[in-house]
């Protein structure tokens, strides 16, 4: 049996076959000379690695020794550089050229790698954190036009939003015990129509019954009772804004129903620590009205942490519906308008403060259109088709941002960018045609229309369409307008009427917005922040000496920005510094 069974291993066992020493192989990827000479890790991006980068040094790869690979794997090379170089040209018509690192003051931009994706592409939402936006004020005011200014310090908004003096804040008082009978109801109404029906994140059944709780058994420490005084919270500052719009909001922010108002807050944060170690629907929701409530009172640091706590609340939802499952249905269809809200309002917020230059959020968004919550179906259609239409214009401008910012720059052809910008305004175009009467931001003669120049119920809706729709025509122009205002723009015809049409935003911009230029909301302090920006813009165009570029009567636009600021001058911190940038320049 024993020989047997040697005889059996030996068939089994097969020699080593020594053919592998004639196909010597070498590691297929090499790190570059600079990271070789540190001894550093190399993460081989090309066209260059991220640590070259850093240093702002040129990446250099040295070429591969290809004479001792074997036939089959130097035609495999062969292929795969013929690949390569097809796709380099299909995706973005990129003739070869030594990368740059980034740098806020380049004219255009590329991918960062070939086969980027398609301009309508999904996948181009996905924020990249690791790049900062440089559309805002301060990389405006360290354009080399303002180099005289000597601004240093100034430049840090951070810095600036937390140099107030905690001790100018009134203190709260307290919360009358007949409120929910009395007060609470006008309040929550309020809040329904000025707030919620611009951020659907609840339903309106369930918030009445947590009132219904709280009359009956009083206000808890828990996430409902948070909720409700967060609710009457933004109620109380949207009533004094209904009450008060010819009032400095210096006077406002010491006035009985401006500290009722942070009463409740108050009252509200003192339940927060309860929340923080819990990821449910309710939380979610506090923390979310938390940050409104920071914004319309001019706190932006502080509501962007709101934000981000609100989103690592929604990380614990389980995205996955339940088929048949109505209650499941209800569920994640709140989950997915809060998860939503929360994306748009943080990113915004972090690209403005420029806050995190990497982030630890995955944060795009489930599905490709929510289903809006059921109580917005029985308001009426119109507020339906604005949450739609909101979030398609988002994605739109989430798209611009990716493509066109967020890419590492490199010499090459203004064509690709052309095109791009182009097809961009195609979208543009098209999401205007997909509006309802009730919202078309187009005259009878395709023209647009200023959202103040009607007045009905969907007013407000217009008004924040409108403005979304600037902000991605902004994106679209910039590299075009920092061109020329380097003197580094190319001389055709696209790339000059793109610099006139980005300058000539500027103007569009605060013009559209000058009618709520004294309204608090959500969205008053970035509306500050792009007005002013804008105003910077044409100032520097007009240094620049772009004067075939400006339209007549520039610097009364500006002059509105300046009323703006002096209004506000009281409440936001960075505002005053802003101020006194812009009356120096106009002088």
């Amino acid at each position: 049996m024993s020989g047997v069974a040697d005889a059996e291993s030996r068939k089994r066992t097969k020699p080593v076959s020594n053919d592998r020493n004639l196909y010597p192989r070498k590691r297929a990827v090499q790190a570059c000379r600079t990271c070789r000479r540190r001894r550093t890790k190399c993460d081989n991006e090309q066209p260059a690695c991220t640590s070259c980068i850093n240093l702002d040094i040129p990446c250099i790869y040295e070429e591969k020794d290809k004479s001792t690979f074997d036939a089959a794997s130097l035609a495999i090379l062969q292929r795969l550089d013929g690949l390569e170089d097809l796709i380099r040209s299909s995706a973005s018509g990129n003739t070869g050229g030594q990368a740059r690192p980034t740098d806020h003051v380049s004219s255009f931009t590329t991918p960062k790698q070939p086969g980027s994706p398609a301009l309508e592409s999904p996948a181009l939402e996905r924020p990249d954190a690791s790049a900062l936006c440089h559309i805002n004020i301060e990389t405006v005011l360290c354009w080399p036009i303002f180099g005289d200014l000597n601004l240093d310090r100034r430049l840090d908004l951070r810095y600036l939003l937390q140099s107030g003096n905690p001790d100018s804040e009134p203190s709260p008082i307290s919360i009358t015990l007949d409120f929910e009978n009395v007060g609470a109801p006008k309040l929550l109404q309020r809040f329904f129509e000025e707030v919620h029906i611009y951020n659907p994140v609840l339903e309106v059944e369930t918030v009445e019954e947590y009132v219904r709780y709280a009359r009956f058994n009083g206000l808890g420490w828990d996430a409902p009772s948070c909720l409700l005084l967060l609710a009457y919270a933004l109620g109380s500052i949207y009533a004094i804004q209904k009450s008060s719009e010819s009032i400095p909001p210096s006077d406002i922010r010491h006035s009985v129903a401006y500290r009722e108002a942070d009463g409740f807050f108050f009252a509200a944060q003192k339940r927060m620590g309860v929340l923080l170690c819990r990821s449910g629907l309710v939380e979610a929701q506090c923390f979310f009205l938390a940050g409104v409530y920071l914004m319309a009172t001019m706190r932006p640091i502080e509501a962007w942490k709101m934000f981000v706590q609100a989103l690592a609340c929604c990380q614990g939802f389980p995205m996955q519906r339940v088929a048949g499952d109505e209650q499941s249905e209800e569920v994640t269809q709140l989950q997915e308008s809060i998860y939503w809200t929360c994306f748009k309002s943080e990113l915004e917020l972090r690209l403005e403060l420029n806050v995190a230059n990497n982030s630890v959020w995955d944060l795009t968004y489930p599905s490709f259109f929510p289903s809006p919550p059921k109580g917005l179906k029985s308001q009426n259609e119109a507020v339906w088709y604005f949450y739609l239409a909101e979030i398609a214009l988002r994605r739109l401008g989430n798209r611009i941002l990716n493509y066109i910012y967020q890419y590492q720059s490199s010499e090459t052809s203004t064509v690709s960018l052309v095109d791009a910008v182009s097809n961009f305004e195609h979208q543009a175009e098209g999401w205007l045609a997909s509006l309802p009467p009730a919202l078309s931001l187009e005259n009878a003669d395709g023209n647009m229309i200023a959202p103040q120049d009607t007045n009905d119920e969907h007013t407000a809706l217009r008004f924040i369409l409108s403005g979304h729709l600037i902000d991605c025509y902004e994106m679209m122009y910039w590299p075009f307008v920092v061109a020329v205002i380097h003197g580094t723009l190319p001389s055709d015809t696209n790339s000059q009427s793109f610099a006139k049409k980005g300058i000539d935003m500027c103007i569009q911009r605060i013009d559209k917005n000058e009618n709520g230029f004294c309204k608090r909301h959500h969205g008053t302090w970035l509306m500050i922040r792009s007005c002013t920006r804008s105003a910077l813009v044409l100032v520097a165009a007009s240094r620049a000496g772009l004067t075939t570029l400006l339209t007549s009567g520039w610097e009364i636009s500006v002059s509105k920005v300046i009323d703006m600021l002096r209004y506000w001058k009281g409440e936001a911190q960075d505002v005053p510094d802003r101020l006194d940038i812009l009356e120096n320049l106009m002088k």
